[in-house]
């Protein structure tokens, strides 16, 4: 599948909150493997790793705000800001 191209059958719909941890737990790794596929795609296309991140990050907001709202979503990002500062997300630079 091309990263860039959505399925043409694709229709977004919430999550039951109340499923199982083990279903859960298999559908965040299913959503990992596919969030590494895009990231890989975009990469060899040419995207440069600060824009998939900053797309990537820009969607995750979204996300978090469509759930918890503004003002969780702003405390966790305030306590991610100071995990960033501290190294819990240190990586190598890359260039692509």
């Amino acid at each position: 599948m091309n990263a860039f191209a959505a399925p043409t059958n694709f229709i977004a719909t919430a999550a039951a909150s109340s499923a199982p941890e083990a279903a859960d737990e298999a559908m965040r790794i299913r959503l990992f493997d596919q969030f590494n596929a895009y990231w890989l795609n975009a990469a060899r296309e040419g995207v440069p790793y600060d824009v998939i991140g900053t797309m990537s990050v820009t969607a995750a907001v979204y996300g978090l705000l469509a759930k918890h709202g503004a003002e969780t979503t702003a405390t966790f990002l305030e306590g991610l800001g100071g995990d960033i500062r501290t190294g819990a997300f240190t990586v190598p630079p890359r260039n692509n």
